[in-house]
C-alpha cells in the first residue's frame, strides 16, 4: 500500500521523530532505516515540548553515539525553522570542526526536495560561514566556546557538548565553561520571557556544565545506558515507556558484553559519567 505523499509530509511536519527518520535517511543513504527506539521518541518529545513552549530550559543527557547531536543540532533546528523561518537559533559546541559538520548537514536537509515540500515557506537566502540565513530573516548560527558572538541574538540556544572529555577533571576548564555560559552564551537570548535553552550532552564530572544547569532548575531527561531505577519516561503526548532496573538503552547495539568491555576500557569513573550519566569523584571510587 502506497502512502499519500501529502499525508507523509504532514506527518513529518507534526512529529519530530518522523522528521528525524527522514533526516537520517538523507544523511546516510543506503543504510538501514533509523529504528524508532523508545529513547529516540523520548528525546524528540522533550524537544517538541520546548518547541511548543511547555518547558523553557531542558537538559537531555545520553551516552555517546546515540544520535543526540543529529536529533537536536541538525533535525530539530531544521524542523523548528520549518515551522517558523523567522526564528534565530544558536548552536554552541566546544570546537569548530563539529560546528562546521552539523551546519553542512542542516543546510543539506533544508535544501532537499522533501524538506521544501514539507515546509514551503522556509527557504535559505544565504550561508555566511557557519550561519544559515532564511529568506524570512531567521537563522541557524553555529558557535564554539572560543567564538566571538557579540551582536548576535537567539530565540533558541542549543548547547551540544561544550566540554571535551579530556578536560573533565580540569576545574579551570569547568569554571571557564560555566562563566562562558553565564556571561556570553545565555546573555544572547533575545526575549528573556520566551527564549529557550536546550543542553544535550553526556555527563563528564560532578561539577560539569550539566550539574551547573541542574542547579539552575533546568528540567532533565536522563537516559543512562543501564537503568538504575524503575521509571516511566514520556515518549509522546499521553505515551509512556516503562523502564525497569537493569534495562539497557539500546541492547541491539550495545548489549551486556559491549557495555562490560566499555567499562573495562574506560574505567569505572569515566564509564559511570559518560554512559550512566552518574559522575562520581575519582576518590569516591576507592
Amino acid at each position: 500500500m502506497k502512502l499519500d505523499p501529502k499525508l507523509v509530509s504532514a506527518a513529518r511536519r507534526t512529529h519530530l521523530e518522523l522528521f528525524l527518520m527522514k533526516v537520517f535517511e538523507t544523511l546516510h543513504p543506503g543504510e538501514p532505516p533509523l529504528k524508532r527506539d523508545w529513547y529516540i521518541s523520548a528525546m524528540c518529545h522533550a524537544l517538541t515540548r520546548v518547541h511548543r513552549g511547555e518547558t523553557m530550559r531542558q537538559i537531555i543527557t545520553v551516552p555517546p553515539r546515540h544520535l543526540k547531536s543529529i536529533t537536536s543540532a541538525v533535525a530539530f533546528t531544521a524542523w523548528a525553522l520549518g515551522h517558523n523561518p523567522r526564528l534565530h537559533i544558536m548552536v554552541a559546541y566546544y570546537g569548530l570542526d563539529l560546528a562546521r559538520l552539523h551546519s553542512t548537514m542542516t543546510r543539506r536537509i533544508m535544501e532537499s526536495d522533501w524538506y521544501k515540500q514539507d515546509f514551503p515557506g522556509t527557504r535559505i537566502a544565504s550561508v555566511r560561514g557557519l550561519e544559515i540565513v532564511t529568506t524570512a530573516g531567521g537563522s541557524r548560527k553555529a558557535v564554539s566556546v572560543d567564538s566571538a558572538i557579540t551582536g548576535f541574538g537567539a530565540d533558541i540556544i542549543i548547547v551540544d557538548d561544550c566540554m571535551k572529555a579530556n578536560d573533565a577533571g580540569s576545574q579551570t576548564v569547568t569554571g571557564a565553561t560555566r562563566a562562558w555560559f553565564d556571561n556570553t552564551l545565555a546573555s544572547r537570548i533575545n526575549d528573556k520571557k520566551s527564549g529557550k535553552i536546550i543542553s544535550i550532552q553526556q555527563r563528564l564530572s560532578e561539577t560539569d556544565l550539566t550539574a551547573y544547569l541542574i542547579d539552575k532548575g533546568f528540567e532533565q531527561l536522563c537516559l543512562p545506558a543501564t537503568a538504575e531505577k524503575n521509571e516511566r519516561i514520556a515518549i509522546g503526548d499521553g505515551r509512556l515507556h516503562d523502564r525497569k532496573v537493569g534495562d539497557l538503552l539500546n541492547p541491539d547495539r550495545e548489549g551486556p558484553e559491549e557495555l562490560a568491555r566499555l567499562k573495562r576500557e574506560l574505567g569505572p569513573v569515566v564509564y559511570s559519567a559518560q554512559y550512566q550519566q552518574n559522575p562520581v569523584a575519582p576518590e569516591g571510587n576507592l
